[in-house]
């Protein structure tokens, strides 16, 4: 789904996203400076939810997808779908926060801190699409390092990158691309360490903000 953004809102949006990579950087602070890991938490948490070239990259998905997907593997095909899908619900999500953010007198300049970011997460609720969201995160987490540690991968993923850029779809490709290089170097047993502190930490997080999830559950 394309948004028509307020310059207002747009701002906005970039500061609800600027404080979210910052939680990240506190709550995963080891593997921003681990230097096997640095890259993979990076990508994760810094290039999926950076809004740079944003723009190009959803008219590709949403326009010529279709047109290129039947000339991907599986699993490149299935990484793309699920960035697409986790792309659309962040998108969202960000949006609804940035117009209540303004609703709330907001001004662009002003830094929000942790606690006002929370308070605003609480106050949209939206806990099924939350719930959601970090389903997709941690399925997107697994995907791209079994992805990046098949044999196959490292003969298809320099073709595919060329193809993609003959065919004109390359930003498309590119976040795969990213992902498959930022997951290589990492090893099983350090890769599940990852895994296991995020999946830990997202759900407490959203449990903090939504008890009944926990209920539910």
């Amino acid at each position: 789904m394309k948004h028509q953004l307020t310059e207002e809102v747009t701002l906005a949006r970039r500061e609800i996203v600027r404080v979210q990579v910052d939680r990240f950087h506190l709550y995963y602070y080891d593997f921003f400076h681990r230097k096997e890991t640095i890259e993979m938490a990076k990508f994760f948490f810094e290039t999926v939810y950076n809004l740079d070239g944003k723009e190009e990259w959803e008219t590709l998905a949403f326009t010529t997808y279709d047109k290129v997907k039947n000339m991907m593997k599986e699993g490149t095909r299935e990484s793309v779908e699920r960035l697409m899908e986790l792309n659309t619900i962040t998108d969202d999500l960000d949006i609804l926060m940035a117009k209540l953010l303004l609703a709330k007198g907001w001004k662009p300049g002003r830094e929000i801190d942790q606690e006002e970011y929370f308070t605003l997460f609480c106050e949209l609720d939206e806990r099924e699409t939350r719930k959601k969201q970090l389903e997709v995160v941690l399925f997107n987490l697994k995907k791209f390092y079994e992805l990046a540690h098949k044999p196959v991968s490292a003969y298809i993923i320099k073709p595919a990158a060329m193809m993609s850029r003959l065919l004109g779809v390359y930003p498309l490709f590119k976040k795969v691309e990213q992902g498959y290089y930022a997951t290589l170097p990492v090893g099983q047993d350090l890769f599940n360490e990852f895994y296991v502190k995020v999946k830990e930490k997202e759900w407490e997080f959203l449990y903090k903000a939504f008890p009944t999830l926990k209920e539910e559950i």
